[in-house]
């Protein structure tokens, strides 16, 4: 279960809709909201509301508060815990780890050149410290997507989400989460399509109650795997891409040239990466 989201806001440009996607499933989860700045705040903007400028317009925008609103009523009338943080070490990702040392995460939501790949973040030994501590779902917007949430009203719309599968990273983890997801924003009929690459009986078994499975969808392809899913991704045109990730990588597994990096900067679509869980 989703309960505290993480926004590295300054780790890419073009973050205003990596920040409204995660703002909205806070939102809808009632959850904790902690966004991390490598720039320094000023001495004034320790808790104060105008320290979450972003945050307030867009709650006044999607009518869910009055524009004269105390902070207070982010927490009692939405339910929400917004807390900001700047990131003190000399890289922004080196900050996101120490601080991920003491709090709680249960998933990141961050945007990026989508053409350039994610792997530009990481340098020398903060790669080998983010495998080993940040093994988070990570949900990547990439700079050249509008995303699954309208910024004007903050609706979202996921109708079809796909998810290539097989038989490692083991795809049970990704198309749980995938069905949380989709259905903590609202999207509650979105059709699943688990696409698999290569021989049909070579398809791993889905387990999954028998109200979800109705929003199943299993297709097969041929053909080199990245190339395949970029493919369906374009004749299927879905909202959102989850890909199940290798368990002992992480999310770095979404940033090393991996299957998942390749897709991420090809299909240049909402991705949530999820690590496979380790046995």
């Amino acid at each position: 279960m989703i309960h505290s989201i993480l926004h590295p806001s300054d780790l890419s440009v073009g973050n205003e809709s990596a920040f409204l996607h995660g703002l909205r499933l806070a939102l809808a989860i009632k959850g904790d909201f902690s966004i991390l700045h490598s720039a320094p705040m000023r001495e004034d903007e320790d808790a104060g509301w105008h320290s979450f400028p972003g945050v307030r317009s867009a709650l006044v925008r999607w009518g869910l508060i009055d524009a004269d609103a105390p902070q207070s009523a982010v927490a009692t009338h939405l339910g929400v815990r917004i807390t900001k943080a700047e990131l003190h070490d000399a890289t922004p990702v080196g900050g996101v780890l120490h601080w991920l040392q003491d709090h709680s995460c249960d998933l990141v939501v961050m945007g990026t050149h989508a053409r350039e790949g994610v792997g530009r973040w990481l340098k020398g030994s903060i790669a080998a410290d983010l495998a080993y501590h940040a093994r988070l779902p990570t949900l990547f917007l990439p700079m050249s997507s509008s995303g699954f949430v309208d910024p004007a009203t903050g609706t979202s719309l996921i109708r079809n989400v796909l998810i290539p599968i097989d038989r490692a990273p083991r795809p049970g983890p990704a198309v749980s989460l995938a069905f949380e997801v989709a259905d903590a924003y609202g999207c509650a009929d979105a059709i699943m399509h688990l696409l698999h690459v290569g021989a049909s009986d070579g398809a791993p078994a889905i387990s999954i109650d028998a109200a979800r499975d109705q929003r199943l969808r299993r297709h097969t392809r041929q053909g080199i795997v990245t190339d395949a899913i970029v493919k369906f991704a374009d004749e299927l045109n879905p909202e959102l891409i989850v890909m199940p990730t290798l368990g002992r990588h992480g999310f770095l597994d979404a940033l090393r040239g991996s299957t998942t990096e390749r897709v991420l900067r090809q299909a240049r679509l909402p991705l949530l990466a999820v690590p496979a869980l380790e046995v």
